[in-house]
């Protein structure tokens, strides 16, 4: 009898350890303390004109309250540049994200990747680029401007004042910043959340299953006796 109750609590106790290993396997990576990127930090900033070693990601109508437009399709003033990261570019291929889609390349209104024709990207030769929408934008990630909406949305930069609630926040640089993880929030990034829930019921199956064979083998060489 208390071989039987041994053998449950290991059960158990096997099923709840790996159900816990997957979900700390597979749960969003959390913000950092650690250092930068040695490869340089994104840094993103709306301005009249870039800088040299600066890229011209879109236009705006304004600093706030602002229509958008591509930088050869508008001649919007208020110009979003990022820098920062070694061969930095703009265009749509190789190691690039969307960065927001537009509805058109002069005095359009912006959304969420996918939504709109005209694409907005980020893109680096060797690094990883990453972009999505967020009320916040993690350690190692740049804000290059706010949005009224996710989608048919008014524009408006970072600069604190006449900010909209949702953040474009860009990261590009190496695949983990040095001495830490970069955030990942689950904000316009729901695959990434899903893909975690479907590791960590993959992972609780796994071990259950890993228990229940080693409860056959128990069973086995105890009735075999």
């Amino acid at each position: 009898m208390r071989k039987a109750t041994a053998f449950v609590t290991l059960t158990v106790l096997l099923v709840v350890l790996g159900g816990l290993a997957a979900l700390a396997f597979a749960a969003p990576r959390a913000s950092s303390t650690g250092a930068a990127s040695s490869a340089g930090s994104l840094a993103c900033s709306v301005k009249a004109s870039c800088d040299a070693g600066e890229v011209a990601v879109f236009r705006m109508s304004s600093a706030a309250n602002a229509h958008a437009g591509t930088p050869g399709g508008s001649s919007y003033g208020n110009v979003v540049c990022c820098g920062g990261v070694t061969g930095l570019g703009t265009t749509c291929s190789g190691m690039y994200d969307t960065v927001l889609t537009l509805s058109a390349a002069d005095n359009a209104h912006g959304a969420s990747a996918g939504q709109y024709p005209t694409n907005v990207c980020l893109s680096a030769p060797t690094q990883a680029v990453d972009c999505w929408l967020g009320a916040s934008c993690g350690p190692g990630y740049s804000c290059l401007a706010t949005l009224s909406r996710t989608t048919n949305a008014h524009v408006a930069d970072c600069d604190g004042s006449g900010d909209y609630a949702t953040k474009v926040c860009c990261y590009a640089g190496q695949t983990q910043p040095v001495g830490g993880t970069a955030e990942l929030p689950a904000v316009a990034e729901g695959s990434r959340s899903r893909s975690a829930v479907y590791i960590a019921l993959a992972g609780a199956i796994a071990a259950g299953l890993l228990a229940l064979t080693a409860g056959g083998w128990y069973a086995k060489r105890r009735w075999l006796r």
